[in-house]
């Protein structure tokens, strides 16, 4: 179906839905746009690459771009905080814009990476994954495709045995997971709750910023409780991949910690000393 005939449905599906006057999903000739309240944003597709040859691209990771309808440069941390009320609806906005963005290259078999909102995963009470897959499969893509991301952080760790089962049920529908631990968690944090979340739920990706492998004042206990949690994810048949990778350093990292797959700026500049991008299938 032609872009823009998608964007004319999903328009009318959200007015319909969300009791909207006017359309929330808006094409510029080059991206995709979505609108909620004052904000607007659309997509950034980073790509995410082998670790052991970068210039092959097997997904890219969908970000948003934020700006206030003012001209505001970036509104990301608030219009995606939460503080926000509607969460679900924004959730369900903010995955099909990024999915419209990524048609053009999804012919490349690749996989994109989503990050739903644990507020999303909690407020929404059963049958997970069933309104974006009728997205996606109108989209003309499969949901082996997209690789569904949550954020786990301390704020929802009473909560971890709904957003384990809420998981499961985006995984018993065919999408593939993800896991991102927040690169902000504390080392009891990562000893107790990470380990215990992997043990009982086993992504198809583990996803960290290089920066949580990087944070100042490293000590010996907090270097025994790093490498006990890359053991448990070692014993998982899961994949690691390392984000946020910025230099030289950050890419030695990687390796140091054997990441499955990299993603990060350094990979795109001169120094990444790389062979033209050549684009792989999962």
């Amino acid at each position: 179906m032609p872009l823009q005939h998608l964007i004319d449905y999903f328009n009318q599906r959200f007015i319909e839905e969300n009791g909207l006057s006017e359309p929330p999903l808006a094409f510029d000739g080059k991206r995709v746009q979505g609108r909620f309240g004052a904000w607007r944003f659309t997509s950034r597709l980073q790509p995410v690459r082998l670790s052991t040859s970068p210039s092959l691209v097997i997904g890219h990771d969908a970000a948003p771009l934020v700006a206030s309808l003012s001209g505001e440069a970036d509104g990301t941390s608030l219009l995606f905080s939460d503080e926000i009320s509607n969460i679900v609806s924004l959730d369900r906005l903010s995955r099909t814009v990024h999915m419209l963005n990524y048609l053009p290259i999804a012919h490349d078999k690749g996989t994109l990476f989503l990050q739903v909102h644990p507020r999303h995963v909690l407020a929404v009470k059963r049958d997970h994954g069933a309104y974006f897959e009728e997205i996606i499969q109108r989209c003309g893509l499969s949901l082996d495709q997209v690789a569904i991301t949550l954020t786990v952080s301390p704020s929802y760790d009473r909560q971890l045995d709904l957003l384990v089962e809420r998981l499961k049920n985006y995984r018993d529908r065919g999408y593939a997971t993800g896991i991102k631990f927040d690169n902000r968690g504390g080392d009891e944090f990562l000893e107790r709750y990470c380990i215990e979340f992997l043990y009982r739920f086993a992504p198809d990706f583990i996803r960290f910023d290089s920066l949580f492998f990087l944070k100042s004042n490293r000590n010996s206990v907090t270097e025994r409780r790093r490498a006990s949690l890359l053991l448990a994810i070692r014993r998982l048949d899961t994949q690691l991949l390392i984000e946020g990778v910025k230099s030289e350093a950050d890419a030695q990292l990687t390796q140091i910690l054997h990441a499955d797959f990299v993603q990060g700026s350094y990979y795109d500049g001169p120094d990444a000393r790389q062979e033209p991008t050549v684009r792989a299938a999962m």
